[in-house]
């Protein structure tokens, strides 16, 4: 078989859309293509936004994203879902559908609550359904320390609180957690699954390049779920991937910077570039 012809695991990214291109459903597409897997997006949700900060929201129709979703699926054979943004409980119960009818597709969930600038990106509603239906559908929910709060009341502000948080999102259903800690002075996460609980130390490594830190983050661990890796390998490399994407970040604008997702592509074109050309054949 030819090599450039051998098919790519296809992933389903529902989120919502960020014209800056940062975080949500872009960021979840380029992430895929730098994992070797073909991206397919449904929209729950068009943001005014910039690098600067969330302006507005506007949520798609309930009935318009389950149109989206059955299209897809009845024409592709999707290996794994990302899940972010939903915007409203209309949103959150047509994916809970989605979800119920493909019970072992793996699925990940980033239960956005509330953009870094202070917009919130689900209604009370929403949450509240995606505490007590979704998050126990997605094979792993990756909710950071506001989010991990939200979701279980509890005051989510440290590693050991991370870790009580972890526990209780699994007492409240969900199959496994890694509660990131981004924003701490020293980035940790923590891992549950029910059988214990792991943590994932990182080193803090430009702060200020972090736009769509979480949404890459979630995605990287649907791309490796795509190709078949288990749960637990999926997020050393996913962590590792974005940390790299930070440090290789560049500013698009005045604001926040977001993640350089095809690091690796740019460094390989770098070291061809300057590579020695290969003499062909003297006749």
């Amino acid at each position: 078989m030819n090599l450039l012809n051998t098919p790519e695991p296809v992933l389903l990214t529902i989120a919502g859309f960020d014209p800056s291109g940062g975080a949500g459903i872009v960021a979840d597409l380029k992430t895929f293509a730098a994992h070797g897997c073909y991206g397919v997006a449904a929209v729950t949700a068009i943001t005014v936004q910039n690098t600067r900060g969330v302006d507005d929201v506007h949520p798609v129709e309930a009935n318009v994203l389950k149109e989206c979703l059955q299209a897809l699926f009845a024409d592709t054979s999707i290996r794994a879902v990302k899940v972010g943004m939903l915007a409203t409980r209309a949103n959150a119960a047509a994916i809970h559908e989605v979800l119920e009818a493909n019970p072992s597709l793996p699925s990940v969930l980033d239960p956005l609550v509330r953009s870094t600038s202070g917009y919130d990106l689900i209604d009370a509603a929403g949450l509240e359904f995606v505490r007590d239906n979704l998050l126990r559908q997605a094979t792993v929910i990756t909710p950071n320390l506001h989010e991990a709060g939200a979701l279980t009341g509890l005051k989510v502000q440290s590693v050991e609180e991370m870790k009580a948080a972890a526990q209780k999102l699994i007492e409240l259903g969900a199959r496994a957690v890694v509660v990131t800690g981004g924003h701490l002075e020293r980035p940790i996460d923590v891992f549950a699954d029910g059988s214990g609980l792991q943590t994932f130390a990182g080193d803090r490594v430009k702060p200020e390049n972090i736009h769509g830190a979480g949404c890459t983050f979630s995605s990287a661990i649907a791309a490796h779920l795509g190709h078949g890796r288990h749960l637990a390998e999926t997020i050393v490399l996913a962590k590792a991937y974005v940390t790299e994407a930070i440090k290789k970040a560049y500013p698009v604008g005045s604001g926040r910077v977001p993640l350089n997702h095809f690091y690796r592509t740019q460094e390989a074109s770098r070291i061809a570039a300057h590579a020695p050309a290969i003499a062909g054949p003297v006749h």
